[in-house]
């Protein structure tokens, strides 16, 4: 086995997210005053007389039209939907066991660059997840990484990928970097491939951040690495056709 392979060995144990939801009613009675025989001397108004009906206009229906619903922005993904049904299904009929989050370490990324995993490993942990996927009895593993980052962080990916002489086009509102092998040190017949997904987005409300982007990168060992970051930027719905 060689040392990737190795690597990987460990993510057998997949986190779990149980979300708890819960709601809330609010009741609202209305009542109308009975109207009552007045004579000539009772015609002038009272207290007990109706409202006019501009005045008997809740105030709750002001309220709630004035309400706006608060935009949180871009959130992260699980990895159970990560990508879209039909990739996800692929992939189980290939019968490749999706591991979970494994965004931990120094290992277990969606990319292997040694400048690039520092950049996600201090993402926090709200704002990034990697997913394994792997195919057992075998070396071929992929992991695809989100993470929602300040501007100042997306430029320094950039910068890492260009110096690293990695190919790029312009695609989805975004860049598509590309590297056709990152482990060619390590052994020649241990192939795997990355692309990073890099495309500007408003900051969502929990970074306080002037700029923000979504950074969606895949390493897959044994495997084409594009189709998975750009399923996954497209599912998140930061690719735009």
């Amino acid at each position: 086995m060689s040392p990737r392979a190795r690597v990987f060995a460990p993510f057998a144990l997949a986190s779990a997210v149980v979300l708890g939801l819960s709601g809330c009613s609010v009741l609202e009675d209305w009542g109308v005053l009975n109207s009552a025989e007045s004579t000539a001397e009772d015609a002038a108004p009272s207290e007990e007389e109706p409202t006019t009906g501009s005045d008997a206009t809740p105030e709750s229906e002001g309220e709630e039209a004035a309400a706006e619903v608060v935009d949180e922005g871009l959130s992260v993904p699980t990895c159970d939907t990560m990508y879209s049904p039909e990739l996800s299904a692929t992939l189980l009929e290939e019968l490749r066991t999706n591991v979970g989050d494994t965004s931990e370490g120094d290992f277990g990324y969606g990319t292997t660059d040694p400048d690039l995993v520092p950049l996600l490993k201090n993402v926090r942990s709200d704002l990034k997840i990697s997913c394994t996927w792997y195919l057992p009895a075998s070396e071929s593993v992929s992991v695809t990484s989100v993470a929602i980052v300040g501007g100042d962080v997306l430029r320094d990916v950039t910068s890492v990928l260009r110096t690293a002489g990695a190919g790029s086009a312009e695609a989805g509102g975004g860049t598509l970097y590309t590297f056709d092998s990152t482990t060619s040190d390590e052994s020649p017949d241990y192939i795997a491939t990355e692309a990073h997904f890099l495309v500007d987005i408003p900051c969502p409300a929990s970074l306080a951040e002037e700029s923000c982007g979504a950074w969606v990168s895949t390493n897959y060992a044994f495997g084409k690495a594009q189709p998975l970051t750009l399923d996954a930027a497209r599912t998140l719905g930061v690719y735009t056709n």
